[in-house]
């Protein structure tokens, strides 16, 4: 269905190569390192090499596609792509994913072809899960909240960001994750100003924020959560920065629903953080999607004018990031539905002083 939904958008004449592994899972299910996706109105092509024919084979058979076994010692893409395809008088690429080498060679060898950027269909196909994928989405929020769970009471004083991290990613692959979504992030004290810091070995302290953002993938699909904790206490100005990200987090999550833009989302957590008086330590946007990958469409910020929709799972995540001070971001994984939002992940927000 994903695969003849495209087609229905290709005119006479117009193919599409899809280089970009999301997208090549999303529409065939091959998780090959090697290969793409040659689309026309009629004819569906998955083109590897020696090393994923079999693969290929064992995770496309059911689907209405040739495999494509190109010796790359003697036949380049544009070559094999002209064989394929002789007639076509345009190709969408995905100028973000294609390599400026393979664009060159393919410009080169293939002159009298137009050679375009690719709308931005499979993204917003994407973007909405079916049932499938909304389970797979489910179960690895259950595993990241699970391992949390677990994870907190083996917090103490004098452990390094390092440990930590470590030991919460052990306990993500025991539960059943197939992999992370991304570097676990643990960060301490001031370290934790940085968004997207990476552990160190650096050790908890009393006094110290402490700043969680980790994930596990099921089947392919990613939850993405974080949280901050104090250690032993909280200063006065501690308490007053997690409240007012807690504070901008829920006008967020009131607001999100579907027709909503997520410009209008972002903008009802900036309101709440700059009426704090930390404005000027707030983080740029609200959240994003996550699917296949990490960082899907939309990126919801200032000006972002896509309107969410069910079946679209976002992340919601305000910050606020004091360089020497420490930062404080709570992010939660939501589902739009037909009448709102169903917010994903359950752990407790409330303020939590771990270690007293």
């Amino acid at each position: 269905m994903r695969i003849q939904h495209l087609q229905q958008r290709l005119g006479s004449g117009q193919s599409l190569l899809i280089t970009e592994p999301a997208n090549i899972r999303y529409l065939c299910g091959f998780t090959g390192s090697a290969g793409c996706l040659l689309l026309s109105a009629s004819q569906l092509f998955l083109i590897t090499d020696y090393r994923y024919t079999a693969m290929a084979q064992s995770e496309c058979g059911d689907k209405p596609l040739t495999i494509i076994c190109r010796d790359r010692a003697h036949e380049t893409l544009a070559a094999c792509i002209d064989r394929l395809l002789p007639n076509q008088q345009q190709l969408l690429v995905e100028f973000a994913h294609l390599t400026v080498a393979a664009l060159r060679e393919l410009e080169q060898q293939m002159p009298a072809l137009n050679i375009s950027a690719a709308p931005n269909w499979l993204a917003e196909m994407r973007a909405c899960k079916d049932e499938v994928e909304l389970a797979a989405t489910r179960q690895a929020v259950h595993i990241a909240e699970q391992a949390l769970a677990w994870w907190l009471p083996q917090v103490q004083l004098g452990m390094t960001e390092q440990s930590l991290a470590t030991l919460l990613e052990d306990k993500l692959f025991a539960l059943g994750a197939e992999a992370l979504s991304f570097p676990t992030i643990v960060l301490s004290g001031p370290r934790s100003a940085l968004p997207h810091g990476k552990p160190s070995e650096r050790q908890l302290q009393r006094g110290d924020c402490l700043l969680l953002d980790f994930g596990a993938i099921v089947a392919g699909y990613r939850s993405d959560i974080t949280r901050t904790y104090f250690i032993g206490e909280a200063s006065e100005r501690q308490r007053a920065f997690y409240q007012a990200v807690l504070q901008a987090q829920l006008a967020a999550l009131a607001i999100a629903g579907p027709g909503v833009s997520g410009h209008a989302v972002n903008a009802a957590a900036q309101q709440v953080l700059q009426a704090s008086g930390f404005g000027e330590f707030a983080g740029e946007g609200i959240g994003h999607g996550t699917g296949l990958v990490l960082h899907e469409y939309p990126l919801m910020r200032e000006g972002c004018e896509v309107r969410l929709q069910a079946g679209m799972v976002v992340t919601i995540e305000p910050g606020l990031y004091q360089d020497g001070f420490g930062g404080v971001r709570i992010e939660d994984d939501i589902l739009i539905t037909d009448s709102g939002i169903e917010i994903l992940s359950q752990s407790p927000k409330e303020l939590t002083i771990l270690c007293a």
